[in-house]
This record gives structure tokens, C-alpha cells and sequence, in this order.
């Protein structure tokens, strides 16, 4: 077999396992679901808010953006994880965010108030699980800045991978 053919078969074979992998990756994401913002960047995304008790005739819905690992990493030996949460400087309000895991409704994580503009990478688990991956939801607590009033929650789904 000339060396033209071995190459023309090795570029072949790595297209098609380049589709099968970008396929699966497609097929299993979550965010589908989920309406981008246009100048979105990885794991941030908008969903409209309404304050609880209002219908949807009652008011215009409104948009926050919300920024969070969709696929958190932590080591079983350490509780340090990639969580990468954050409130982006076009917000007008104050954010907390919660990590709780799905199948227990264990809450592993809180974050402090985080006002526009502020994020955190890192964050410290309270507990971390045993080693495989976890489904988990990031609820981010949306507060009026001027009273402290929680006027919404937003879910995120992330997968979170203890190695």
C-alpha cells in the first residue's frame, strides 16, 4: 500500500471519529435548552426571570446572565472545584449560588453575595462524594441590591466529576 493511501485512510478514519465524538457531545448537552446570549461565552448563558407570584401577562420577562462550569471537577482527597460561578457586570443584581446534589438534596456548596462584575473560579465543597460523576444544580439566588430582597431563583444542571 503506497504511503498516498495510508494517509488518505488515516485522515478518513480521523474525520469520522471526529464527527462521532462532536455528535455525542451534542446529543448529550444540556444546555440546548437554554437561550445564548450573543456574545456568550463558554457556560454562560441568559434564561428569563420573573418575580415569584407574577403572572406572565403581569410583566415584560427580564434577563440575567449567569456564569457556571456546566462540567465541575473535584478531586475525592481535596474539596477545591472548578465551579467557575460568576454574576457578569451587565447584571444589576446581587447573586448567591448554591451547588446541590441531585440525587440526595445535599447542598455542598454556598457562595457569599456576589455583586455584578464578581466571580469565583475555585470554590471550597463542603462535602465531596464518592468518586464517579454526579448530576448537581447550581441555583442562583438573584437579591434586589437596594433592600436584599431574593426576587428569583435560576437552576443551571451541571455534571459534577469526582476523580
Amino acid at each position: 500500500m503506497s504511503k498516498n493511501m495510508k494517509a488518505l485512510i488515516a485522515g478518513v478514519m480521523i474525520a469520522i471519529v471526529s464527527l462521532l465524538v462532536a455528535g455525542c457531545f451534542q446529543s448529550g448537552s444540556k444546555e440546548r435548552e437554554y437561550q445564548f446570549a450573543e456574545d456568550a461565552k463558554d457556560g454562560e448563558y441568559v434564561r428569563p426571570t420573573r418575580v415569584p407570584g407574577q403572572s406572565e401577562d403581569q410583566k415584560e420577562p427580564s434577563y440575567f446572565t449567569i456564569q457556571v462550569n456546566a462540567g465541575p471537577t473535584v478531586s475525592r482527597g481535596d474539596n477545591r472545584c472548578n465551579l467557575m460561578i460568576g454574576n457578569p457586570t451587565e447584571n444589576e443584581q446581587y447573586v448567591k449560588v448554591k451547588l446541590i446534589l441531585d440525587d440526595t438534596g445535599e447542598e455542598l456548596f454556598c457562595s457569599d453575595i456576589l455583586k455584578p462584575g464578581e466571580r469565583n473560579a475555585y470554590v471550597d465543597l463542603e462535602q465531596v462524594p464518592e468518586a464517579g460523576e454526579h448530576t448537581a444544580t447550581a441555583v442562583f439566588m438573584v437579591y434586589d441590591p437596594e433592600n436584599m430582597e431574593q426576587i428569583t431563583e435560576i437552576e443551571a444542571s451541571v455534571l459534577l466529576t469526582v476523580e
